[in-house]
């Protein structure tokens, strides 16, 4: 992740959240916010095509037809563009079908209460499943479209204490909320450790829970999970070193998925 005119910008493809593994380094996505233990919000993925054209109601047609996953990331693969030129026509083929296996078994899913009083405290749980990891990005959101989300803070809600994070072996994580500077760790966006096992064709699963004072103003809220993964296995999961998915810098193997909002009615 470069930083022009003090915005981070993303500016790579590959997977949201490449994480090498070695005990106390911390990484983000091939070219991303491997050590950003800030808030993020979906338009920071840059390089992450989405599944569906309602995720950008206000671009222009074409312009939110170009980031779907087909046109802005298989299209690639098929005609070997890019870096993608330097893989023989058998792996990019083998390549595309783990892709579309990733991608058709991907899922993200956000339960919360329907209702709740002003300034209650209620439990929000995002599940998902998917992902080639070895890490994958959670947050929460108020709408469900990849430019104009924004964080639920902004709704008037207000994240109660550090969030629980299961990973795939039923265990809690801490070590992305361990790497804040300061005793601070009530984010809505954070990194989990999940890898896929592609020999055995088994996605990870991970679950986290966020414990969240409601709005004080009445009124119907909505609240939705992004979840950001990547789809192509990059190198380093391999060598251990820090490398680059097979697609470079200008491939667009990372994703954007949204869970359905759900509505929580503040009363």
């Amino acid at each position: 992740m470069r930083q022009r005119s003090g915005i981070l910008m993303v500016v790579s493809l590959s997977t949201m959240a490449l994480l090498v593994g070695l005990p106390g380094l911390a990484a983000g996505f091939s070219g991303g916010p491997r050590n950003s233990t800030s808030e993020l919000v979906p338009a920071c993925a840059t390089c992450h095509a989405m599944p569906k054209v309602e995720y950008a109601p206000e671009r222009p047609a074409a312009a939110a037809t170009a980031q779907l996953i087909e046109n802005n990331h298989y299209k690639d693969l098929e005609a070997g563009s890019g870096e993608y030129g330097l893989i023989s026509a058998d792996k990019r083929k083998a390549l595309l079908e783990q892709v579309k296996w990733v991608d058709q078994n991907s899922s993200v899913s956000l339960k919360a209460p329907a209702s709740a009083k002003p300034g209650q405290t209620i439990e929000v749980t995002v599940e998902t499943k998917g992902g080639i990891g070895p890490s994958v990005g959670i947050l929460l959101g108020d709408t469900p479209l990849r430019y104009l989300a924004r964080s639920i803070a902004f709704d008037g809600w207000y994240i109660v204490g550090a969030p629980k994070v299961i990973g795939p072996d039923g265990k809690e994580q801490t070590w992305w909320l361990d790497q804040r500077a300061n005793e601070k760790k009530n984010v809505s966006f954070l990194l989990v450790q999940a890898k896929a096992d592609v020999e055995k064709k088994v996605l990870p699963t991970t679950k986290v829970t966020w414990n969240v004072r409601a709005p004080i103003d009445p009124g119907t809220y909505t609240i939705t999970a992004g979840f950001l993964y990547g789809t192509e296995e990059p190198d380093e999961l391999k060598t251990g070193k820090m490398e680059l998915a097979p697609g470079g810098y200008q491939g667009k193997s990372g994703r954007v998925l949204f869970s359905e909002p759900v509505k929580v009615t503040v009363k």
